[in-house]
C-alpha cells in the first residue's frame, strides 16, 4: 500500500522517469477536491498542488512539457505545469468530465 486514509482518491497517474504518482481528489475538503502528487518511492505525504475543484475526476501527464490536464465534473478542463502553477482554465461549464486523456502526435 503507497497511501491510507485518502478522502476519494480517483485517478493516479504516474510519471515513470521521476518516480512521481499524481492524482485527483474527490473527497471532502481540505485534502478532498484537488490534484496531488507523492514520489512512490519516498513514502512521503502527497503534496496537494491544486485545490477548490468541483469534483476533480480526469489528470493527464505531458512531462516532457511540463503539463498536466484535469478534468472535473462540473465540466472543466484545466492545464497547470507539473507542479500545480499557471493554471488555465482551457473549456468551462462544458458538461459532465470524466476522463482525459493526452497524446502527442
Amino acid at each position: 500500500m503507497l497511501f491510507d486514509g485518502l478522502p476519494e482518491p480517483i485517478h493516479p497517474e504516474l510519471d515513470l522517469a521521476n518516480r512521481v504518482l499524481y492524482r485527483t481528489d474527490r473527497g471532502d475538503p481540505p485534502r478532498g477536491n484537488t490534484v496531488n502528487r507523492a514520489r512512490v518511492d519516498l513514502k512521503t505525504e502527497p503534496e496537494i498542488l491544486i485545490t477548490h475543484l468541483m469534483e476533480g475526476i480526469g489528470i493527464a501527464l505531458d512531462v516532457p512539457g511540463n503539463q498536466m490536464f484535469v478534468t472535473e465534473l462540473a465540466g472543466s478542463i484545466y492545464s497547470t505545469d507539473l507542479g500545480g502553477k499557471n493554471k488555465h482554465n482551457l473549456l468551462w461549464s462544458q458538461g459532465n468530465f470524466t476522463d482525459i486523456a493526452y497524446a502527442e502526435i
